[in-house]
């Protein structure tokens, strides 16, 4: 079954201004739809590349993960991400942030 993923304000905002902005922009959002498909129906897919992340600022009992949307490059992007909430029965992943790799 795949998860229901759902989005942080920044994050959705961050898309949206991708989507809307120039061709480089773009193309970044393209990346990023490509492997937020991924992510929702496995998370373990091996080109998301994903695995727990240790120092992202949030609630230190919440595991955050993250996954690749581009590997290889200067300042790569990642997708963070934990999982829930899951709402009727449907696993969740909400995506906290998407931006370069610190």
């Amino acid at each position: 079954m795949p998860y229901k993923l759902r989005f942080s304000p920044s994050a959705s905002a961050l898309l949206e201004e991708l989507k809307n902005g120039d061709p480089n922009q773009k193309a970044k959002h393209k990346k990023i739809v490509r492997a937020l498909g991924r992510l929702e129906r496995d998370p373990r897919h091996r080109g998301l590349h994903s695995h727990q992340y240790e120092s992202f600022p949030v609630d230190r009992d919440v595991k955050v993960w993250d996954s690749y949307v581009e590997n290889n490059t200067p300042s790569a992007w990642r997708i963070f991400w934990h999982y829930g909430p899951d709402q009727d029965g449907q696993p969740a992943i909400t995506v906290l942030a998407i931006g370069p790799h610190p």
